[in-house]
């Protein structure tokens, strides 16, 4: 209170301040606690809203409580309008990204790094964006391979989309195929082709100089000899 004037001052609260109180003045606790209470659950409210008109979503920002969610279907669907917004803003770029990737090739084919000819079409293969299980994927490809349900390919680019370190698909299927010797085997006994055989190993086409070993029967062998005996020279045993 201003003495002069009468009138309330502005109180200006500090760390350290003193308030000068009157004759029979007196200070009561206040408890704020309620209040921050609410404030914080004001936040909360704006966060999820926010979450929710950028289709972001709670569980793509991180802010889903995991308890919440009963299964993993239930963190796909939570995630269903993020996956929505990532494929359009994707599906906007898709011409660009074509374009981008046909200059390359034509610098590259104006280097003399590739051959001249027609462009080789080509495209950007984008990682998961959310979390994936990759175990319960890795399961599903090896019991749909071996049960000869899935191709090999198929499961190679399953594991590539699953966030598995493959960077070149093709490659990939040629390494796994040069140690498979037990399905060269079985290629084998099923066509009777060496050369099959080889090309699906990866190793190099025979040498056509190096035939077949002959062949010789015992008792040709025995003969022979014995031919060869009789026909030498004076003084040689054959003579006698």
């Amino acid at each position: 209170m201003d003495r002069a004037t009468g009138q309330p001052k502005p109180l200006a609260l500090a760390p350290g301040s003193v308030f000068q109180l009157a004759d029979g003045g007196r200070m009561d606790v206040l408890n704020t606690a309620p209040q921050l209470a609410e404030l914080r659950s004001r936040t909360d409210h704006l966060i999820d809203r926010v979450a929710v008109n950028s289709r972001i979503t709670s569980a793509g920002l991180g802010a889903l409580d995991p308890t919440a969610l009963s299964s993993g279907y239930a963190l796909q669907l939570a995630l269903g309008p993020l996956d929505s917004l990532v494929a359009s803003m994707r599906l906007a770029r898709a011409h660009k990204y074509a374009l981008l990737l046909r200059m390359a090739a034509r610098l590259h084919q104006a280097g003399q790094v590739w051959p001249a000819g027609e462009t080789p079409r080509a495209r950007i293969m984008f990682g998961p964006h959310t979390p994936t299980d990759r175990a319960a994927i890795l399961d599903e490809v090896v019991k749909a391979y071996g049960a000869g349900i899935m191709s090999l390919e198929t499961g190679v680019r399953m594991l590539m989309d699953a966030g598995y370190p493959v960077e070149d698909a093709p490659e990939e299927i040629d390494r796994i195929q040069s140690r498979a010797f037990a399905a060269a085997g079985l290629l084998a006994d099923a066509t009777g082709d060496n050369a099959a055989v080889r090309e699906y190993l990866g190793l190099p086409e025979a040498d056509p100089e190096m035939g077949p070993a002959p062949l010789i029967a015992p008792n040709d062998e025995g003969a022979d000899r014995q031919g060869r005996g009789g026909e030498r020279g004076p003084g040689g045993k054959g003579d006698e």
